[in-house]
């Protein structure tokens, strides 16, 4: 009996994460029995399929007191945490920062329920219930980038019911999660790879791939960013202080990644823009600098697709110093995201196991044959 292990080595890209050992029976040949042991490349994840948001909010099922809260909602994600995005107005004015000590007093949460009428609980996959902690205040009403270390995907959030608390933790206010849909006539556009920044001088090397997809945002004409990365900067965690412009960013960029001058600033219709959409747009990386499968909140460029193609898309460091780029294209050249790493070349997945497996088998049995 023959029996060995092979270890494709790889870190967490889109749609995988690794590694994952599998008992794997192979074949039998003159009464001897070949087991390998294999790691088969990586486990597909729950890919990150669109950004979600909520704008129908009423009043909470048998709420009677006087609240009214209005506003919305945008749900990003990043690896296995929610990203929290919201605006609201009416809400309960003596949330100022802290709540009063009760429990739920001044949340904003995705329960588990898919109607506001059952509601349910606190919607994760943890240890301990990371919606707890999550309050705002009554006076700005807003937060953005707010990361909830769910556990959940986009996928699994879908269609969850939003609810908004008042400071005695009350359920005043609820709407559902939708997705955001492509606009129909679209088609997505594509980076398929990062390279170092013109001019670029430091040690960072930026690999991976990004998807723009134009959706109709509830403000405007709006996009979606979906990407992964790795060698990002580490120091763009998900409790980073960012406090310089563009920190730990990824944007699309008026010129392509040819020359540093032609990629000039952000790319937004500058005419019915007063805001630019892009400065709050961050990606959170791990302790090694790789970001998993992430998804942002809808983007209100007022810019369609057709004018994105030809672009570029910039990713910056903590410092807001531009790191990485990669061109935007119309579609697909190669295949895979590019963002893994193994002993065999190319993307992790099942077909380089099974190439890999392949190679094995011939090589064991052949000799057995001679």
């Amino acid at each position: 009996r023959i029996s060995g292990s092979v270890a494709i080595l790889t870190q967490t890209t889109a749609q995988h994460t690794c590694p994952r050992e599998t008992s794997l029976p192979v074949g039998m040949m003159f009464s001897k029995v070949l087991s390998l042991s294999l790691v088969v490349g990586c486990t597909r994840l729950q890919q990150a399929a669109a950004g979600l948001f909520a704008t129908s909010f009423a009043k909470y099922p048998n709420y009677t007191g006087s609240l009214k809260v209005t506003g919305s909602v945008l749900i990003g994600q990043a690896g296995m945490d929610t990203v929290l995005w919201y605006k609201f107005s009416g809400l309960d004015s003596a949330c100022t920062g802290t709540g009063n000590g009760k429990n739920n007093s001044c949340g904003v949460h995705i329960h588990a329920g898919m109607t506001c009428a059952e509601a349910g609980g606190h919607f994760y996959n943890a240890t301990e219930d990371p919606w707890a902690t999550v309050i705002y205040t009554a006076s700005s009403g807003q937060g953005k980038n707010v990361v909830v270390k769910t556990g959940k995907t986009q996928m699994d959030n879908k269609g969850r019911a939003f609810v908004v608390h008042d400071v005695d933790g009350v359920r005043v206010a609820c709407a559902i999660l939708e997705e955001d849909k492509a606009k129909s006539g679209t088609s997505p556009l594509y980076v398929e790879s990062f390279s170092k920044y013109p001019g670029y001088m430091g040690t960072m090397v930026v690999k991976g791939s990004a998807e723009l997809t134009e959706t109709v945002g509830y403000e405007s004409v709006a996009q979606f960013l979906t990407f992964s990365l790795m060698g990002a900067d580490k120091d763009c965690s998900a409790n980073a202080v960012l406090t310089q412009n563009n920190s730990c960013g990824i944007h699309v960029h008026i010129g392509n990644c040819s020359v540093a001058a032609d990629v000039a600033g952000h790319y937004y219709n500058l005419v019915t823009g007063t805001t630019d959409p892009w400065k709050d747009i961050i990606y959170t990386a791990a302790s090694t600098g790789a970001v998993g499968s992430s998804i942002t909140v809808q983007i209100p460029t007022n810019q369609t697709n057709v004018n994105m193609k030809d672009r570029s898309v910039v990713v910056h460091d903590k410092m807001g110093a531009r790191i990485a780029c990669g061109n935007v294209f119309t579609t697909k050249t190669t295949t895979g995201t590019g963002t893994g790493t193994s002993i065999v070349s190319g993307a992790p997945s099942g077909s380089v196991a099974a190439s890999l497996l392949s190679a094995l088998l011939l090589r064991l049995f052949f000799p057995l044959l001679a």
